[in-house]
């Protein structure tokens, strides 16, 4: 019997699929890196889309801190509004209303006095 006669068959025919040595064998294993990679780095579930993924959620959990810090800014300045006096301070100095029967006095600056002249 001889050595090559010993060998088991799929041994035979994984030998003539891929050649041991030549271009054929280089390109196969090219072929295999290159499908490695994209499946790897740049497919939905490599390494760039996870990395890409993490600075999304990075950025949405800042939104999320800020956005909280202004609703709870927000609900103290809703509970200040409850007070009449604080709602009647705020409507006279953002909005300049006056109850009926005031009379409004608006003083002029020292810059404005001798602008008239």
């Amino acid at each position: 019997m001889s050595p090559r006669s010993a060998r088991p068959e799929s041994a035979h025919f994984r030998r003539r699929l891929i050649p041991e040595r030549g271009p054929v064998r280089r390109i196969v294993w090219i072929g295999v890196g290159a499908v490695l990679f994209y499946l790897l780095i740049l497919s939905d579930f490599g390494l760039l889309r996870r990395w890409r993924l993490g600075r999304e959620a990075a950025a949405i959990e800042t939104r999320i801190e800020h956005l909280e810090a202004r609703k709870a800014a927000l609900e103290a300045q809703r509970g200040e509004l409850d007070d009449d006096a604080a709602l009647e301070r705020i409507a006279r100095e953002k909005y300049g209303m006056v109850k009926k029967g005031e009379h409004v006095y608006r003083l002029a600056g020292p810059d404005s006095a001798g602008s008239h002249l």
